[in-house]
């Protein structure tokens, strides 16, 4: 999906090519519950839940902002298998009323939370299931790499993903590079 489908403010979106492949990585055919951890403007949760009608998604964000951007996206694209929770991960999924096991994960943020929340994906975490998270900071991709091996994830990916895009420059053209982020996944 295009960036420019969705309904964007000043909350980070989770750009199409890092979201292309980070959803590939996520492999959703087959899924049944699908946990995107800090949506965002919410365009993990509402791109995988347009491209999977049988897919159950909840969508975890803690910022005001975000989350009524998030529901604004999924009302915009008329999605009926989105919960939205506001909260902030860790939470207490059978007090949400949420009391189940996924089978993939996505972790677009975490605060200041990141080994909690990865302990507690791993727990939630079917067996065979996937977790990918995506980092712009090095340091929280190095920590969050070595959370995922301490806690037992199994082929552990961390790749870096630099996308540069055409813009206008006088005369002529350039490729005007974005934030190079970097994509980790594991599985259960």
């Amino acid at each position: 999906m295009k960036n420019s489908e969705f309904i964007v403010g000043k909350v980070p979106i989770t750009k199409e090519e890092v979201r292309a492949i980070s959803l590939a990585k996520l492999d959703l055919s087959g899924v049944c519950n699908f946990l995107d951890i800090g949506s965002g403007t919410g365009s993990v949760t509402v791109e995988a839940a347009l491209k999977n009608k049988d897919i159950r998604v909840t969508s975890i964000e803690k910022d005001q902002a975000a989350l009524d951007l998030t529901r604004l996206n999924i009302e915009k694209f008329g999605l009926k298998n989105v919960v939205q929770v506001d909260g902030t991960a860790p939470l207490d999924l059978e007090e949400a009323g949420l009391d189940t096991c996924y089978q993939a994960i996505f972790l677009g943020g975490s605060g200041e939370n990141l080994e909690d929340i990865l302990t507690w994906s791993y727990q939630i975490l079917d067996q065979g299931g996937k977790l990918v998270s995506n980092f712009i900071l090095l340091e929280n991709a190095i920590k969050s790499y070595k959370i995922m091996e301490e806690i037992g994830f199994k082929n552990i990916d961390l790749v870096q993903v630099g996308v540069s895009v055409l813009e206008k420059l006088g005369g002529g053209h350039y490729l005007k590079p974005r934030n190079p982020i970097v994509i980790i996944s594991g599985e259960k």
